[in-house]
């Protein structure tokens, strides 16, 4: 079976720009969480193999097949959850959503067909109240509010790592709280938190409603 993995590293040579990196990670993230297209991934389905031309008379090989091992299990089991989960749609939460970051998320959420009933673009005080132009249509910036954001679905935190320290588990608390996507590094180091690469460890968004993304802001 074959299982895709992928190596995050350092783009020494700069031919990847952060915002290029932040949308593939997110991409990533988000369809680790709920879309089909990862759960194909998550499956492992093996290669077509042309058969090879026989130069003898023996009988075919009637070995029995391997057993799949405990984790090639586990992935299937994140890759069924998945595909159910793909099949609904979901209220969607972007804090941070006037910022190069948030607009990349939403950008991506559109790409992949992410499925959105709603879509909240929550600001500061400074910027709430303002028509964003986003892949969804015009939508008007919120003033963010921990009752508002706890409301969502699934939420994505495009902020610093003092306002993820502040609220993140805030928001994600309780078995009503969202899943609550954290794009700062506040939590990347939190052994209490996973820190998700969908492709190794994209089961770990059953286990926790706060996830950490791998990649810098």
């Amino acid at each position: 079976y074959i299982i895709p993995v992928i190596i995050i590293k350092h783009n020494i040579q700069g031919t990847l720009s952060p915002r290029d990196l932040e949308s593939k990670t997110m991409a990533r993230i988000i369809t680790a969480l709920l879309s089909v297209g990862t759960a194909t991934a998550f499956l492992g389905a093996p290669l077509p193999v042309r058969p090879a031309v026989s130069t003898s008379l023996r009988a075919p090989s009637t070995r029995a097949l391997p057993v799949p091992s405990r984790s090639m299990r586990r992935v299937r089991e994140a890759a069924r959850d998945a595909t159910v989960m793909s099949a609904s749609s979901f209220k969607v939460g972007v804090v941070g959503a006037t910022g190069a970051v948030g607009e990349e998320i939403m950008g991506v959420l559109k790409k992949r067909g992410f499925p959105v009933s709603e879509l909240h673009a929550f600001a500061s005080e400074r910027s709430a109240g303002k028509t964003l132009s986003t892949p969804f249509g015009d939508v008007e910036s919120e003033l963010f509010s921990l009752e508002a954001v706890r409301a969502m679905d699934v939420v994505f935190l495009a902020v610093d790592g003092d306002f993820a320290g502040e609220w993140a588990e805030k928001i994600a608390d309780g078995e009503d709280g969202p899943y609550v996507i954290d794009n700062s590094s506040f939590f990347r180091y939190n052994p209490k938190y996973p820190l998700v690469i969908p492709e190794i460890n994209g089961h770990l968004v059953k286990k926790s409603k706060l996830i950490a993304n791998p990649n810098c802001t």
